[in-house]
């Protein structure tokens, strides 16, 4: 028996839309009718009516403009509904009620005795590969093979800072010899729901900092254990404006309170580097003048520590791959450690029982591969900005892959040296281009190599290629965009304004894609 097949979207940005409109061509053989939701009359739709719904959800969780009637519609009946149907939703895991809208209308349609064809679909921001599985799934479905869509399980997490996902480290090696150490890290995350990209981001909400509480201990002049415990869910490491400013004025500290102003930003920049909230504490403030209750209500709950995944979801789907570099220093006779990097470089020293770290995945959608797979892309990473590559490289694709990689010495830093030259002879890599700044008198770095090569850089922008940057904002961002100003003059034979809106024109077009920290 023939079924009458309704595409029904809900859509404020569009998206929706669009995968609405790929899934009626994909099924254009039976000939389906596409309609926003508020057109679906869904007591008119009979038990051979299947009603393919395809919406994101608006703010917290409410429906879509043009889905609101259609929700009103099914809220307030008390009827039997009699379709078949399935729900494919879009969201965002940042917001709490991730895919509120088509949560909602499936449990609903469920209440009034409709007929589900399949699991529904929560997909985040990057939902397109989420959509090919279940459109290929329903596919089949019309064709008589109702298997894949019944074992379809798409269902994203939304894990966040209070809800996150307890994932066992299962290796931690160092991967260079130098003076600051670098760490190759897997963490498992089989069994969590979390899907991501190459070029995503994984959260870490690290453990408390011992050091820092240690110090800020000694100032107080012993705190009980209950106080220690709500220290360590603040955050202790990190200096900003908003919270020194909430110091000084509770202090009442007139040097602090002109670390604050506009024309003191380099001073305060400069303060605030390294420095953590115990120097902040013993510099600026007494134990009388700051209570410790004023700054537990001061500070700010502990910060989540993002890192850029150097693996791809769909070669390694449970476990999540990190380059991470310690942060460990001295100054002025203390000892400081990152909360997160500190912790994670060294889980696994001297244990055999198994430990565990809070993370969640985010999605880093400015940072993702072209979506044409012969797209040629240019990467450009320094130290451990060379992680998302590795994730890039995991894919097999068409166009020209190029890597342009910095760091300091070439026999003691030259991370990932024999995964990367096998991406070259197996022709993952196209070419690779290294700069190793301490190994000769004059100083190189990854952006002069980018000049040497810029009749290739130039040849590839000219065929539309993409540029990804990744690494410290402080040496790469102006830099690489200054190199390719120049390659654009010398090259392309522009002038400085023509070069300058050239730059310009690759970010409109979102071929220029940054991730610094």
């Amino acid at each position: 028996m023939s079924h009458s097949i309704h595409i029904a979207y809900g859509s404020e940005s569009g998206n929706a839309k669009n995968i609405a409109l790929q899934l009626k061509d994909k099924l254009l053989a039976y000939q389906p009718v596409l309609s926003p939701l508020n057109d679906i009359v869904i007591t008119e739709l009979t038990s051979q009516d299947i009603l393919l719904i395809i919406s994101s959800s608006f703010g917290d969780g409410e429906p879509p403009g043009n889905a609101s009637k259609f929700f009103d519609t099914i809220y307030d009946y008390d009827g039997q509904i009699d379709c078949q149907f399935a729900i494919f939703g879009l969201g965002d895991v940042s917001y709490p009620k991730f895919c509120g809208f088509t949560i909602d209308i499936d449990e609903k349609l469920q209440q009034l005795k409709a007929t589900s064809i399949g699991k529904r679909v929560d997909a985040d921001t990057c939902y397109q590969d989420f959509f090919e599985q279940w459109s290929n799934a329903l596919t089949l479905y019309f064709e008589g093979d109702s298997s894949a869509l019944k074992q379809l399980d798409l269902q994203v997490k939304a894990y966040n800072e209070q809800q996150n996902y307890i994932a066992p480290i299962e290796t931690v090696k160092r991967i260079n010899q130098s003076e600051f150490p670098v760490y190759d890290i897997h963490i498992n995350i089989a069994g969590s729901g979390m899907n991501y990209q190459a070029g995503d981001l994984l959260y870490l909400m690290p453990p408390a900092n011992k050091n820092s509480i240690t110090r800020i201990n000694t100032f107080y002049k012993d705190l009980s254990d209950t106080q220690k415990l709500l220290l360590s869910e603040k955050e202790l490491r990190q200096l900003n404006k908003p919270l020194i400013r909430a110091v000084a004025k509770h202090t009442k500290n007139k040097a602090l309170k002109a670390l604050t102003k506009m024309s003191a930003a380099k001073t305060l920049a400069d303060y605030s580097y390294g420095r953590d909230v115990a120097d902040l504490l013993t510099d600026y403030c007494t134990p009388e003048n700051m209570p410790f209750e004023a700054l537990l209500d001061i500070l700010s709950t502990q910060l989540p520590r993002a890192y850029s995944i150097a693996s791809c979801g769909k070669q390694s789907p449970n476990r999540v791959r990190l380059c991470v570099r310690e942060v460990q220093y001295q100054r002025e006779g203390y000892d400081y450690f990152g909360s997160g990097s500190y912790f994670l470089c060294h889980a696994l020293d001297n244990t055999q029982s198994e430990v565990t770290a809070k993370v969640y995945v985010r999605s880093n959608a400015h940072f993702h591969l072209p979506n044409k797979s012969s797209t040629p892309i240019i990467m450009i990473g320094a130290g451990t900005g060379i992680a998302p590559y590795l994730g890039f490289l995991a894919q097999k694709r068409l166009g020209e892959t190029h890597l342009f990689f910095g760091e300091r010495h070439h026999d003691k830093d030259f991370l990932y040296q024999t995964e990367l030259k096998k991406c070259v002879e197996d022709g993952r890599l196209t070419a690779l281009y290294t700069a190793f700044s301490r190994d000769q008198v004059e100083k190189i770095y990854v952006q002069d190599t980018l000049l040497q090569q810029g009749a290739v850089v130039w040849r590839l922008l000219e065929n539309k290629a993409e540029i990804y940057v990744c690494g410290s904002k402080t040496n790469l961002s102006k830099p690489i965009d200054n190199a390719l100003m120049m390659i654009a003059k010398k090259h392309g034979d522009l002038n400085d304004d023509e070069a300058k809106t050239f730059i310009e024109d690759l970010v409109k077009e979102q071929r220029y894609h940054q991730d610094l920290y």
